[in-house]
């Protein structure tokens, strides 16, 4: 058996989309009107062979690695809506946390960049990066290269301050419109 065969489509990406939400989300509210086509959707579903797999199994791969370059995974579907709502009210920056490595972290300031909106990281990381520049590495490359404003956090100031940023916190990244 074939997986769906899936055409994603370049010609719409940045566009302002609306957004008809699927039959199994009719019971949801609020549901978003519209939507910033951010990634270059659906990506392809592929048949992986592995070998010594038990008769009769199959393993498909989702390939989201594949929905654009810098903002590759999952993280791009979130950022659809979240950021089609910040603009919608008005939001001329994007604030966010996470590791300093964060892929979340990455993808939004490529995201806001691409918005013209303004994005501000903060990034936990160890104390003895805090107090020196962590270099030009990895996602901090990518969220410098886009001008996204940086604060470095170590994880044990986030731990004891890190909840009072923002009442909409939670878990160890948010995204929140200013």
């Amino acid at each position: 058996m074939d997986a769906p065969k899936q055409q994603p489509c370049f010609s719409d990406f940045l566009s302002k989309k609306s957004y008809d939400r699927p039959s199994w989300a009719s019971h949801l509210s609020p549901i978003p009107s519209h939507v910033f086509s951010l990634g270059h959707l659906p990506t392809p579903i592929h048949k992986w062979n592995l070998p010594n797999l038990p008769k009769n199994t199959e393993v498909w791969l989702k390939r989201d690695d594949l929905s654009g370059m810098q903002l590759s995974g999952n993280k791009v579907r979130k950022l659809e809506f979240l950021l089609a709502d910040a603009v919608a009210q008005g939001a001329d920056c994007i604030v966010t946390i996470g590791g300093i490595q964060s892929n979340h972290c990455r993808a939004t300031a490529v995201a806001a960049k691409y918005l013209n909106l303004d994005c501000y990281l903060i990034l936990r990381t160890s104390k003895v990066v805090v107090d020196k520049d962590p270099g030009l590495t990895g996602n901090l490359l990518v969220e410098r290269l886009v001008g996204a404003h940086i604060d470095l956090v170590s994880k044990e100031e986030y731990a004891k301050l890190g909840s009072l940023v923002c009442p909409l916190c939670f878990y160890h990244s948010f995204l929140c419109a200013l």
